[in-house]
């Protein structure tokens, strides 16, 4: 017989999106001193002052909760965080870096965020998730990049910037596990290796624009 994998159950009427925000608000909450291991359905519900019944109407057990939690911040991430209109760069590497910085401070400032993406809460679930969210986000860099500048044709780029994302989160993640955090003193180590690896594919200078490219005309050229 064939048995039904657990689902998050979403909600669509406003009080019941509500609801589940609240709830994500309470594991974020939670999970700012805890270590996930500690946080359940039942210190969910009292963070978050419902009953148990409540948090299970929307999620069948805390890694689901984790789950709702992580897409939050993937959502966060697609979103840009901030927006580049109106900036200028002077060359592709400060462009990067200025998505890696936005990222970076959003990490540092959320110990969920962290435990979640980086740490002890990332299931097997949550990592695949993210994979496909970075292959989304490096399709996204692709576009930005082709606003500013002319960016020639690279075999499977969106491929290789998947991978120098990847690579950064694991050093990431690795900060976090020795220091808690990702502190600024180690941050040139990990610049180093993302620019390293995106110089594998991308030429040292690229060409700026005489006039940045809307969103829709950069995603024409990229792709």
């Amino acid at each position: 017989m064939e048995t039904r994998e657990a689902q998050i159950r979403r909600p669509r009427q406003q009080r019941s999106r509500e609801r589940f925000e609240a709830i994500l608000d309470a594991a974020e909450r939670l999970l700012q001193d805890r270590d996930p291991h500690d946080v359940s359905i039942y210190t969910i519900a009292e963070e978050a002052d419902m009953p148990p019944p409540s948090i299970y109407h929307f999620f069948p057990d805390g890694n689901h909760v984790f789950m709702a939690l992580a897409e939050r911040y993937f959502n966060m991430f697609l979103g840009g965080l901030e927006s580049i209109e109106g900036k200028q760069f002077d060359d592709w590497q400060a462009l990067v870096e200025f998505r890696y910085a936005l990222s970076r401070d959003l990490f540092n400032n959320n110990v969920a965020a962290r435990k979640i993406l980086l740490g002890a809460a990332a299931t097997w679930a949550i990592r695949t998730r993210d994979i496909d969210t970075n292959r989304q986000l490096a399709r996204g860099a692709i576009v930005e990049l082709n606003r500013f500048f002319i960016l020639p044709k690279v075999p499977e780029l969106v491929d290789r910037i998947t991978e120098t994302i990847i690579m950064n989160d694991a050093i990431w993640a690795l900060y976090d596990h020795r220091f808690g955090h990702l502190p600024d003193d180690q941050e040139i180590f990990a610049r180093r290796a993302r620019l390293g690896h995106m110089r594998t594919y991308l030429p040292e200078y690229l060409t700026a624009r005489d006039t940045v490219l809307s969103v829709e005309e950069a995603a024409t050229i990229a792709f």
